[in-house]
């Protein structure tokens, strides 16, 4: 028997999900839109706290900004006389430099008020401030020694007007030239920040019913086993597991404050006595029941340098 679609509404839009027709309407798929967008903007990226890469980056926007100026020399500029010409194109340059640098140091209030989780929303908003915060200096240093305007009869409606009308055909071009070596140097040297608030973490299998809630000072370690996992963990003073259909790297996304110390490990720093053995041969031994587990040579030293910093019991 021949399958016939649903007849088409004039009022609905389908969406084709074989073998069956579904309906949205207009409403639903705007909330659908919105939902979507708002869970991309509260998306976390990576932030570049370290005063060193935020300097590197401010170098690189300079520079680029510097190049532009002196090689190309846009929006008219190429016409400018003076003896000093591509020294004062370079000061945009070091405009753009000394304006990102200042912006991160207010941008870091900002994200340590955040908890230190950073979002496509902040990101976005903040490269549009910056664009604000830059042109004020820019805009200046322009009037002053490429246009002499205070040298001129032009009053403070003239030089507001003119800032407008700069920010619009010079501010703007120049901002969406250095947008993607933002985006890209941000990205390329931020860290993501994991929040660890929490007590307890929830790890689950791909099986219907695999989850177990612990507190994250019980769990020992997870052990890796072709298509499955094995999680030790302690309940009244003795060692436990529970085994779930899934895989390590999807546990370390759950439980990110666990590492490896073996590719088929993760281990719970806070839970390890000692670490035994050279680099050739160790093994990690945890306070209950002589228990231990392999320590890689991929991992000791990473290992051995978390260990360090752990609070002693």
């Amino acid at each position: 028997m021949a399958w016939l679609p649903i007849k088409k509404p004039t009022d609905k839009k389908f969406i084709y999900n074989s073998p069956n027709f579904i309906t949205i309407d207009d409403d639903e798929k705007r909330k659908l839109i919105l939902t979507r967008m708002l869970s991309f903007l509260s998306k976390q990226i990576p932030y570049n706290y370290h005063l060193k890469r935020q300097l590197l980056i401010g170098t690189i926007l300079g520079g680029t900004v510097t190049f532009v100026m002196v090689f190309l020399q846009p929006f008219g500029t190429y016409d400018f006389e003076s003896n000093h010409k591509y020294f004062i194109f370079s000061g945009f340059g070091v405009l753009i430099f000394a304006t990102y640098f200042i912006w991160t140091r207010i941008e870091n209030i900002w994200y340590n008020y955040k908890n230190k989780k950073w979002e496509v929303g902040y990101e976005i908003i903040s490269f549009l401030l910056f664009i604000l915060f830059a042109s004020v200096p820019i805009h200046f240093y322009n009037q002053v020694f490429l246009n002499s305007f205070f040298n001129s009869d032009g009053n403070l409606y003239d030089y507001l007007s003119h800032g407008v009308w700069f920010f619009r055909h010079s501010i703007i071009p120049i901002m969406l030239l250095l947008l993607p070596f933002h985006v890209y140097l941000r990205n390329r040297f931020g860290t993501l920040t994991v929040a660890d608030m929490a007590k307890e973490v929830e790890l689950s299998g791909m099986n219907k019913g695999e989850n177990i809630t612990l507190k994250k000072e019980d769990i020992l370690f997870i052990k890796a086993s072709e298509n499955y996992v094995n999680i030790y963990y302690t309940k009244n003073n003795t060692v436990q597991q529970v085994i779930f259909r899934n895989t390590l790297t999807a546990i370390k996304q759950q439980a990110p404050f666990l590492i490896h110390s073996h590719r088929s490990y993760l281990v719970n720093m806070a839970a390890i006595r000692v670490v035994k053995g050279n680099s050739q041969n160790a093994q990690i031994a945890f306070h209950q029941e002589d228990l231990t587990i392999p320590l890689s040579k991929s991992y000791y030293k990473t290992v051995k340098s978390d260990l360090a910093t752990q609070p002693k019991n």
